[in-house]
């Protein structure tokens, strides 16, 4: 079964979404929760899928899951002659969302999995009165990895196999949402989200990272520990986004040794005017935290002869003002 068919046209109207100007068909992007069911029995009508709400239920009880009852009602003849699977597309789409609303009690993984990139979207858009729906559509992720695992399957490949049929990257927004419970100060909610889900991600050091930030709400001296120890086992990752994290967290009480030692082990990877500016911003805050008036002025003066390039010119690794940095970083 493709449970990536639907995820495919959902990633297409996520783009379209971003960017309007993109160049597809309106079948391709619309959004067929808004259409009423006695629509979506017309549209199967003229595409030569005739059923109505009984023998369409009827129909359906023969087979698993919409992937497999739009095969054996296009059949592999029109799929042949539909050489770009444009027709066949058209009928799959109306019947998955028909199967999503009639049969709720034929539950499988390509409809789980769209339910989900729905739920995700919807927090994205900040759509939802309460994350409720969002965190249930979690549990249930949660309890399908764990039926997998039990069968024999490993953590890290279960895992990747349902996301592949989602059009969002799970392990990104997993990670996104764990930091933003902490953000919102929900402690509780993103350690339990940390321990459910901490076999199944790949990058270990975000999981690390974000017990940390959790443990600096209650002891602020071992959370900086954990820091220094992960800043040691990652700092030959080149990640500049986990970096600028770090830093960001030590702005709020780390010690200048270890953010100066961050600071330069990040610099080779700024690639861009932006995220100099990104960079100077952080070491400008942690000096501002240290009363260290004439740095903080010193790294401002370099910001502002910055501040009016394109974000997006890429940076010279040769910039003089790379060198002036970290000698700002190492005065006394």
């Amino acid at each position: 079964m493709q449970i990536e068919r639907r995820a495919l046209y959902t990633s297409l109207r996520m783009n379209w979404l971003l960017d309007p100007d993109i160049d597809v068909e309106t079948w391709q992007v619309e959004d067929y929760r808004e259409v009423s069911l006695p629509k979506l029995f017309e549209r199967l009508n003229d595409l030569n899928i005739r059923l109505d709400n009984p023998s369409f239920t009827a129909y359906a009880e023969n087979f698993d899951s919409p992937e497999e009852l739009c095969d054996a009602l296009t059949g592999e003849e029109e799929e042949e002659e539909d050489a770009d699977g444009q027709a066949q597309d058209r009928v799959y789409l109306v019947l998955f969302e028909i199967w999503r609303r009639l049969l709720p009690e034929k539950p499988c993984l390509s409809i789980f999995c769209d339910e989900l990139d729905h739920q995700i979207n919807l927090y994205d858009l900040e759509a939802v009165q309460s994350a409720e729906p969002l965190q249930d559509a979690l549990a249930n992720l949660l309890t399908i990895l764990e039926e997998n695992v039990e069968a024999g399957g490993e953590p890290i490949a279960v895992f990747d196999s349902i996301s592949s049929g989602c059009a969002n990257d799970l392990e990104t927004f997993l990670c996104d949402f764990m930091a933003e419970q902490i953000d919102n100060e929900n402690y509780s909610y993103a350690a339990e989200l940390i321990e459910d889900f901490g076999e199944y991600i790949s990058d270990l050091k975000w999981l690390d990272f974000f017990r940390a930030r959790i443990l600096d709400h209650t002891d602020s001296m071992a959370a900086h520990q954990l820091v220094r120890q992960v800043i040691e086992e990652t700092i030959s990752d080149k990640d500049l986004e986990f970096n600028f994290q770090i830093l960001a967290f030590l702005v709020q009480g780390g010690d200048k040794d270890v953010f100066v030692k961050l600071v330069e082990h990040s610099l080779p990877l700024l690639l861009t005017e932006e995220d100099l500016l990104d960079m100077l911003t952080i070491c400008i805050e942690f000096f501002h935290r240290l009363d260290a008036e004439k740095e903080e002025a010193a790294l401002q003066k370099l910001y502002d002869q910055r501040a009016y390039r394109l974000s997006e010119n890429p940076l010279d690794p040769q910039d003089p003002h790379l060198a002036e940095l970290v000698a700002i970083l190492h005065r006394t």
